[in-house]
C-alpha cells in the first residue's frame, strides 16, 4: 500500500509490539497518533498514546466517542476522508499545535486512571444507595 501511494519512505509496519517498553517507544516516536478505526469498542489505544503525551487524530465513533468527548489532546475528525486527512495534515504541520495538544493529552489521560475511575464509580453507587 505504501508504495502505491508514494509513502514507502514514510511508513513502517511494525507488527505486534510487546508491552514491556517497545509499544511505548513506538507511540513516543511519532509526532501524532492517527486512528481511523470505525469499530473500536473501547478506544484504549487513544488513551495509551495520550498518556505518553502523543496528540491524536481520530473519528469519534463507538468507544472512541466517549474517550474523545472532551476534545482534549487531539483533533476529532468527521467520518469522511477529506476531513480526516485535513486534520492529520494540520496536526503534522503545526509543531505548536502538537505541543499544546500533547500536554492536554497527558493531563486528560490521567483522568482515566484506575483510581479516578474507581472513585467515580463509588460516587455513583453512593448516589444509588442514598436514595
Amino acid at each position: 500500500m505504501g508504495v502505491e501511494l508514494g509513502l514507502h519512505e514514510q511508513l513502517l509496519f511494525m507488527g505486534y509490539l510487546n508491552r514491556d517498553g517497545d509499544l511505548e517507544d513506538c507511540y513516543r516516536a511519532g509526532d501524532g497518533f492517527v486512528f481511523a478505526s470505525r469499530t473500536e469498542t473501547q478506544g484504549l489505544v487513544l488513551l495509551e498514546a495520550m498518556a505518553l503525551g502523543v496528540p491524536v487524530v481520530s473519528t469519534a465513533v463507538m468507544g472512541t466517542r466517549e474517550i474523545l468527548d472532551g476534545g482534549e489532546g487531539g483533533l476529532i475528525a468527521a467520518a469522511d476522508e477529506a476531513d480526516f486527512a485535513a486534520k492529520t495534515v494540520r496536526l503534522l504541520s503545526d509543531s505548536n499545535l502538537r505541543a499544546r495538544l500533547g500536554e492536554q493529552a497527558r493531563t486528560y489521560a490521567r483522568t482515566w486512571s484506575a483510581p479516578i475511575l474507581a472513585d467515580r464509580m463509588l460516587a455513583f453507587y453512593w448516589t444509588l444507595v442514598s436514595k
